[in-house]
């Protein structure tokens, strides 16, 4: 298993609660699976502001302890943890929160989208037995570098069997992906997008060109058309939106290849739920390379549903 760096954000007033997790970590990096980085590593004389995106460029994971001190950081809200969420949309940066203190973190819609390693309404500092909850977020953590080393594996292999004459193949072939969305499902929206981009695809956003003034359904109706197929990102919002619906459904009339994802449980329309659809709730332990292989397979095969 590759070595998984994790960037460790927190207040300085909670310390304590850093030296424990770290601890209770040290077994997993003596082993070689992890390298743990926090504030406390930068070397005297460096500039802290420039240490600090080093790492979090290069990290793997980013635990997050939230308390009220954390969150009422100015650094923190804004710089350190846009520039996480940065790196989560644009390269898979796993972030991963653990509420350490009792903290009003669902008022901050960057930390809301994002699955606590511990239980929020069970903050570490209430625990009746502390040892037992860093071991319980130990072990979860594993799970999650476990698969974060499986994805890359995956990934490196699928990059090695790329000649550059087929990388170019990928890149001058006409045609793209739409992308259906809910609004509030707009930050995936540009994950998958950036994600289908490494892998010499176009994906299309109505946000990316649909300008005030115009007809949207004319744009979507003629972006549809042209597409390879359409991705439906499903969640509750989208199941209850009519654009999201009015999207699926001209591409099912059209005869265009859809592909669900369930990013948040849902239920699915009748039509809809014919369709095998990607399980992506689990944001650990997502189907990339499924999703892959069935968007490469709409280059050599029949577009139909």
């Amino acid at each position: 298993m590759a070595k998984a760096k994790i960037f460790v954000s927190y207040s300085h007033k909670d310390q304590r609660y850093k030296d424990e997790l770290v601890k209770h970590l040290y077994l997993l990096e003596r082993q070689g699976l992890v390298s743990i980085w926090s504030e406390g590593r930068i070397p005297a004389g460096a500039e802290w502001s420039d240490e600090i995106s080093r790492a979090i460029n290069e990290s793997d994971v980013a635990i997050l302890l939230i308390s009220p001190d954390y969150l009422a950081s100015d650094y923190v809200l804004e710089h350190e943890l846009p520039a996480l969420v940065s790196q989560s949309r644009q390269r898979g940066l796993v972030i991963a929160p653990i509420l350490v203190r009792s903290a009003p973190w669902t008022m901050v819609p960057d930390l809301a989208q994002f699955q606590f390693l511990n239980e929020p309404s069970k903050p570490l500092a209430s625990a009746r037995d502390r040892d037992e909850e860093f071991f319980r977020v130990a072990h979860r953590l594993y799970d999650l570098i476990s698969a974060i080393s499986a994805r890359s594996e995956v990934e490196a292999a699928e990059t090695a069997t790329q000649t550059p004459s087929s990388r170019a193949a990928l890149e001058t072939t006409e045609g793209h992906i739409f992308l259906s969305h809910s609004k509030a499902d707009g930050d995936f929206a540009e994950l998958l997008k950036l994600r289908l981009e490494q892998i010499g695809f176009t994906a299309w956003i109505d946000t990316d060109r649909l300008d005030p003034g115009l007809d949207w359904r004319q744009e979507i109706d003629d972006s549809i058309r042209s597409a390879l197929a359409l991705i439906a990102i499903m969640s509750p919002e989208a199941r209850d939106s009519e654009y999201v619906t009015y999207e699926w459904a001209f591409a099912w009339g059209s005869g265009k290849k859809i592909i669900p994802v369930m990013l948040r449980q849902t239920s699915l329309h009748p039509r809809l739920a014919t369709l095998q659809y990607l399980d992506f709730t689990n944001r650990i332990a997502r189907p990339w390379s499924r999703l892959y292989d069935s968007v490469r397979a709409m280059r050599t095969a029949p577009n139909t549903k």
